[in-house]
């Protein structure tokens, strides 16, 4: 059984997280995805040399080739065609036009403009191609005062309100590292290519869509802008606390940063919390009385069931509490995640053999379909991997066109201009 996409072909500008995921996600749905990188300017994401984090690389080690070894771009490439071309060459404009004619999607998460600069922008992609859809993610819009920023996961999560909205309740902002930020984009992304491959499968058009990075992370907290805007209320972040639920919060557990995450909404649910740890005694008393007396005394609440956690593991807790009604879950780390017997089930993550990289699982998508599944089928592409392959065997260059341009430098088999 095939994917959906399949037929659909995608040239895919992309580089490091949002944009590569928003590919992912349809190569993982059955798109040729044809990855272009530069010899001078590989795939952020690919890492350099110097500054890279050992932790990156299968067995701690960069290899001869660590380009083709870091964790952070095989996580979000495989499935995909690498093609090296040297953009900035003067042949490199009619060969990308001339791939367009072929091609279905042109994708990318440059700056503004940078792509329209080498003679590469939307109109030239519909002379090529009339009925083609371009994507671009520019992280604050094409237009306006913010459009030539530059952005990082950080600094968008701040630009679009969410940094606020996660604190401590000492006033002081938390960002999460820029851990949100771009698989909502990349998935923002892959939906915005759907959108426009049914339109144009109803009416024959081609469009141009934009998805700004940050506009896309707003949409994760609209009721809280929706707050401010209506009610002027500002919300007040406190941790793991809310206002509508005493406890709700993340407990220790036996073991180093072990956790199991707990709450209570309703009076039934806080009685049935008293009977799954064995203090009927909490629910005598003032304190703790009334959800409003229970969020008046939460430190003194949070240490009286940290009191149980802590001589439980995780998931103890977590299922104790479940068979009495409570609603808490273990809170998983990466360790969890990967060694996790319900994702073994579903089979989400997958085996495959990398050349440079070796053996190793990737993870699946959250996209189930009955008739047409995704899937994750191939390792991803070496630095240059495909350049034949897709020129030649794909598009139909001759031996002699593609001699010409491996000769002229228009594509490269190396990376360029690197320590």
């Amino acid at each position: 059984m095939s994917g959906p996409l399949e037929g659909v072909r995608v040239l895919d500008f992309t580089s490091a997280w949002a944009g590569p995921m928003a590919t992912r996600c349809l190569a993982f749905l059955g798109a040729e995805v044809i990855k272009i990188e530069g010899p001078n300017r590989l795939d952020s994401w690919r890492d350099t040399v110097r500054g890279v984090e050992a932790g990156r690389y299968p067995n701690l080690q960069l290899g001869d080739r660590p380009y083709n070894r870091s964790s952070r771009f095989n996580s979000q490439n495989h499935d995909k065609l690498d093609l090296v071309v040297d953009l900035k060459h003067p042949q490199a404009r009619g060969l990308m036009l001339r791939l367009a004619r072929e091609c279905d999607v042109v994708i990318d998460n440059f700056s503004p403009g940078v792509l329209r600069r080498l003679g590469l922008g939307y109109e030239d992609f519909r002379a090529a191609r009339p009925d083609i859809v371009m994507v671009e993610m520019p992280a604050y819009g094409n237009t306006g005062p913010e459009a030539e920023n530059v952005a990082f996961g950080p600094n968008m999560e701040a630009m679009a309100g969410m940094a606020s909205m996660m604190g401590y309740g000492d006033g002081v902002p938390v960002t999460t590292s820029g851990a949100y930020l771009d698989p909502i984009g990349g998935l923002h992304g892959a939906g915005a290519v759907l959108t426009a491959l049914l339109h144009r499968q109803r009416t024959g058009q081609g469009q141009y869509v934009e998805v700004p990075q940050r506009e896309t992370a707003m949409q994760t907290i609209g009721e809280l802008l929706l707050q401010q805007i209506e009610n002027g209320e500002t919300f007040a972040p406190h941790g793991n606390r809310i206002p509508g639920a005493a406890p709700h919060d993340a407990f220790p557990c036996q073991g180093e940063e072990e956790w199991v995450a707990i709450a209570a909404f309703t009076e039934d649910e806080w009685r049935s919390l008293c009977a799954a740890i064995e203090r009927p005694d909490l629910l005598s008393g003032p304190r703790f009385a009334t959800l409003l007396d229970r969020k008046r005394n939460e430190d003194a609440l949070y240490a009286e069931i940290a009191a149980w956690t802590r001589r439980q593991s995780k998931a103890e807790a977590a299922g104790r509490l479940q068979a009495h009604g409570v609603t808490a879950a273990p809170v998983a780390n990466g360790r969890d995640i990967f060694e996790d017997g319900q994702l073994a089930a579903v089979g989400f993550y997958v085996e495959l053999e990398h050349a440079d990289a070796g053996r190793h699982r990737y993870p699946g998508l959250a996209f189930h379909l009955d008739a047409t599944p995704g899937a994750v089928r191939r390792p991803p592409p070496l630095f240059a991997e495909h350049n034949r392959y897709v020129l030649v065997d794909r598009f139909g260059f001759s031996p002699d066109e593609f001699a010409a341009l491996e000769r002229d430098g228009v594509i490269a088999s190396e990376p360029q201009g690197r320590d």
